[in-house]
């Protein structure tokens, strides 16, 4: 696939209920849920990479809900984004 700014990205799925973002996509932006008093890089709201795609809680990846969506490593960089989904 790709997004606004023609880079290319796609999911991996990682077990049967967990995904990766991979593709050309360098800076992200990050939020929380709803009513968190700060950002939990182990249960965010959504994820953006500059282009898209924005993806949060409750969208979908493959047809399967995304119930939890989680960043790490050098987050300064390319972060690695889990989904959870149903």
């Amino acid at each position: 696939m790709k997004n606004r700014y023609g880079d290319e990205y796609w999911f991996d799925q990682l077990t049967p209920n967990l995904y990766t973002i991979k593709g050309d996509l360098k800076y992200w932006r990050f939020g929380g849920r709803e009513g968190q008093e700060k950002i939990d890089l182990n249960d965010l709201g959504f994820v953006d990479p500059s282009g898209g795609p924005w993806l949060a809680v409750g969208m979908s990846i493959e047809g399967r809900t995304i119930k939890k969506i989680s960043a790490s490593g050098d987050l300064d960089e390319v972060p690695q984004i889990v989904f959870e989904v149903d």
